[in-house]
């Protein structure tokens, strides 16, 4: 039984659902809008831009849009729930008549060949199941991947077991499980239990087949992975994800053979690539508009360059004022991932509007979940005194490309007042442009003393550094679309 259900796990899926059809492609375009058919309204309008990458990509979308439309991973997460109670039952059984067996082996062979026969005839046959691949898709920034992603996830309304995610929240959402796992364990079973290290009881694998029965598809919107932590459970989440039929749509700034490139224990991540490459078609968005920067031209900004725009702090003081509106404001508790909560201290009751400072948000220990809060929490986000970021303050750049990330994924106003234009503010390098410091780089050259390293890699060596300078580029057109009027008018109209 248990070489069986290894052998399951480890092959290529090709279910096909028994009792079931599928709707014919003819069929399911006679009644369902496509993505290619929504991109290629918004064009023919001039609500979007003629571009043959974007049509590309929909095209993509609409034939895997149709090989989902009647997808329900269901048979095959019941067929391997039956496997393991039969494992289950087969090693509580080997257990019981063990003792037994310790003085004939050869009575020992013939006892175990007959059970796992037994437990072989037990099984439920395979169901026959088509899993289609899913799709992975980068390119460079504001190409319009998120849109694209945004409208395939609209056409599929019938596909109730779905959920869309910015890949912050979902990796929140997976150790706040897995910590909660390990908490119920060391209180019902004790500590043996807890640092039980079997498949069976693995608690990234056991998350990993509660997901696959919440979910047949899960799409991602800004893939990347720089956290040592998320980079070393991704191959286990995945493959069981895979295996359990969860059918994956994402989209990435890189390939996946650039993700975590440079990471610590990198050649531990490296089987996750594999399987994603092997469950999902690779595609490029080839397009060099930057549909952000377009959007967002000629229309009047909530960004403002402190010095070249003397008004902007006063600015920023009456927009507060007049969002109030009369109301005064106040401090409002969130509440937080992991039973924490974070405090707002200048926010509208209602959750309108709330008013920061860039040290507030970025040079405190906060991180994705706290920003999730704020920006599930809040309509329009008002900060203040932004400074240029560059890879010397990876911390704080970090932490600020991961709010502007979360306060886009849940469709946030946002004004600013900064050093830099957007354009301008974040820097590439280990040092400002009129800085007349050099950094160095080397192990052993900073101060006298050797920069911060793991495992015999500098700082600027790590996949989180390394990441910022794709991530720069992603902020920076982030910002000037959710500074532009037009993207106010959308939030409060």
């Amino acid at each position: 039984m248990k070489s069986f259900l290894k052998i399951c796990l480890n092959q290529p899926t090709c279910f096909s659902p028994r009792g079931r059809q599928f709707v014919s492609n003819s069929n399911v375009s006679s009644r369902v809008v496509s993505v290619s058919d929504v991109i290629g309204r918004q064009m023919d309008t001039g609500e979007l831009r003629h571009d043959v990458a974007q049509k590309e990509s929909a095209h993509r979308l609409s034939k895997l849009q149709i090989a989902l439309e009647m997808y329900d991973n269901s048979p095959l997460v019941d067929y391997f729930q039956e496997l393991e109670k039969l494992e289950v039952e087969e090693r509580q059984t080997t257990k019981a008549t063990s003792h037994k067996r310790e003085d004939d082996a050869e009575s020992t062979t013939v006892k175990t060949e007959v059970e796992e026969n037994n437990i072989n005839s037990k099984m439920p046959p395979p169901p026959s199941f088509k899993i289609p691949r899913g799709l992975y898709i980068f390119g460079d920034v504001g190409t319009g991947k998120s849109m694209l992603m945004d409208t395939f996830y609209a056409a599929l309304p019938q596909c109730k077991k779905r959920r869309r995610v910015h890949f912050h929240a979902f990796m929140q959402d997976v150790h706040e499980r897995i910590h909660d796992l390990k908490q119920q364990d060391l209180r019902e079973k004790g500590r043996n239990f807890h640092v039980d290290t079997s498949e069976v009881n693995n608690p990234v694998v056991r998350v990993a087949k509660n997901l696959a029965k919440e979910l047949s598809l899960l799409c991602f919107d800004e893939f990347q992975v720089t956290d040592v932590a998320d980079a070393l459970i991704l191959r286990q989440l995945f493959t069981v994800l895979f295996q359990y039929g969860t059918v994956v749509v994402a989209t990435s700034n890189r390939p996946p053979s650039d993700l975590y490139e440079g990471g610590i224990n990198r050649s531990y991540f490296l089987p996750f690539v594999d399987i994603l490459e092997r469950h999902c078609i690779i595609h490029e968005l080839q397009s060099n508009l930057d549909y952000r920067m377009i959007l967002s031209q000629g229309m009047d900004s909530f960004f403002f360059v402190r010095g070249l725009q003397i008004d902007s702090e006063p600015k920023i003081d009456e927009t507060f004022r007049n969002l109030l509106n009369g109301t005064t404001e106040k401090s409002i508790k969130l509440k937080v991932r992991f039973q924490r909560s974070l405090i707002v201290e200048r926010a509208h009751p209602s959750g309108l509007v709330a008013r920061f400072s860039f040290e507030e948000l970025c040079r405190r220990y906060i991180g994705s979940a706290d920003y999730q809060a704020i920006a599930k929490y809040f309509q329009v986000i008002l900060i203040k005194n932004i400074p240029r970021l560059n890879l010397k303050k990876h911390d704080e750049a970090r932490r600020f490309i991961t709010l502007i990330d979360e306060l886009y994924e849940n469709k946030c106003a946002l004004m600013c007042s900064a050093d830099y234009s957007a354009e301008e503010l974040f820097l590439a390098s280990y040092h400002d442009e009129d800085s007349v410091t050099e950094v160095e780089l080397k192990v052993g050259e900073r101060f006298g003393v050797d920069v911060a390293q793991s495992n015999g890699m500098t700082v600027n060596e790590l996949a989180s550094v390394k990441e910022l300078e794709f991530a720069f580029r992603r902020a920076s057109s982030r910002l000037i679309e959710m500074c532009s009027k037009s993207w106010w008018n959308d939030v409060l109209k």
